[in-house]
């Protein structure tokens, strides 16, 4: 589900943000987790945060994802993959010391840096390019100075799961 709008208060300012979420048409024994909730401030979105499902991922493709990156907080990329797969990432107009997961950009100041967990290769810095690991989504601290531009790429399931279990 996904909820966008303005919400216009008299004095301009929220005082209490009350949520109902309401699960209908189940069967007796089935259980609703919240995995994800965003809330956020202004009329552009920093980031997505869909269901992998919802996202349109492509089977055996490479998924693209993108958004900006605030330096001290983490990034989730959601995945449901059959097994673990190096990403592929670029920053950009990042300044300072930058991070992603456990790789090290140094100070890019601002050019566009990549690295490629699966073919190896990187125009700046050093460490382990993420990997997304199996049936999971991938948590990533991020280090930058102020903001910055993220792209991050892996191939999303096979094409074939003739041997997966069930």
């Amino acid at each position: 589900m996904r909820l966008r709008g303005a919400y216009h208060t008299p004095r301009g300012r929220v005082a209490q943000i009350t949520l109902r979420l309401l699960a209908g048409d189940l069967p007796e024994a089935a259980e609703v987790l919240i995995t994800d909730l965003q809330l956020q401030e202004g009329e552009q979105p920093t980031g997505i945060v869909p269901n992998p499902a919802e996202a349109g991922t492509p089977t055996g493709k490479t998924t693209y994802r993108n958004g900006v990156i605030h330096g001290g907080r983490p990034v989730v990329l959601l995945a449901n993959i059959d097994a673990a797969t190096p990403t592929q990432i670029a920053v950009e107009r990042a300044h300072g010391d930058t991070r992603v997961g456990s790789y090290r950009f140094g100070d890019p100041v601002g050019a566009r840096v990549e690295a490629d967990g699966a073919a190896l290769t990187a125009t700046a810095g050093w460490g382990r390019v993420p990997v997304v690991p199996e049936r999971s989504d991938l948590h990533l601290n991020i280090r930058t100075a102020g903001r910055a531009f993220l792209r991050a790429g892996w191939t999303d399931r096979a094409e074939d799961d003739s041997n997966a279990p069930g």
